[in-house]
């Protein structure tokens, strides 16, 4: 079952104690920019906001917004990020296993101790970003560029078209342990 929810109802329900909201749909708010030249535009209203330890597992967060954010020790298992702004997020300890992070930009982000196993993060950008390490995700033309603190080239990733931290491109495909 998806529940529908705007962030300003989310805000107000996690401000007052609420912090389960597995399986949402953040949606836009009416008369909120939406199309723009026919591209659509991210759901604003969370930037910034401290959501530590949420529940959005299995979440659909769609082009949503969340730079700057405070999600350290969230549950964001199987959660649809893709397209989503996490410029300068707090990640820390988060459990991202098996969500898509496919397109999402995740500059400068805080990533230490956050489960990536399994995510697919195809086409993601992490320049600049903290992370600990990814395991059976897919890396395909993500850019990992400036990154610190990782291991990308091992434990099942595929890799193709990816950026290393370095700046080089790793051609691939491949997958391999170590």
């Amino acid at each position: 079952m998806v529940w529908r929810i705007t962030t300003d109802e989310l805000l107000e329900r996690y401000k007052a104690g609420e912090r389960n909201f597995n399986g949402i749909e953040l949606i836009r708010i009416v008369g909120e920019m939406g199309e723009r030249d026919g591209v659509d535009g991210q759901i604003t209203g969370l930037e910034g906001a401290d959501l530590r330890d949420i529940n959005l597992r299995g979440a659909n967060l769609e082009k949503v917004d969340l730079s700057g954010a405070d999600l350290t020790g969230s549950d964001l298992f199987g959660a649809y990020l893709g397209g989503a702004g996490l410029v300068k997020t707090i990640l820390r300890g988060a459990n991202l296993f098996s969500a898509n992070l496919s397109g999402a930009t995740l500059n400068g982000a805080d990533l230490s101790g956050a489960n990536l196993s399994q995510v697919n993060a195809s086409s993601a950008v992490f320049i600049g970003t903290t992370i600990g390490y990814f395991e059976y995700a897919v890396l395909i033309d993500a850019n990992f560029q400036g990154a610190i603190g990782m291991l990308i080239n091992g434990h099942f990733n595929l890799i193709w078209d990816t950026t290393m931290p370095d700046g080089t491109v790793e051609k691939g495909p491949y997958c391999k342990w170590k």
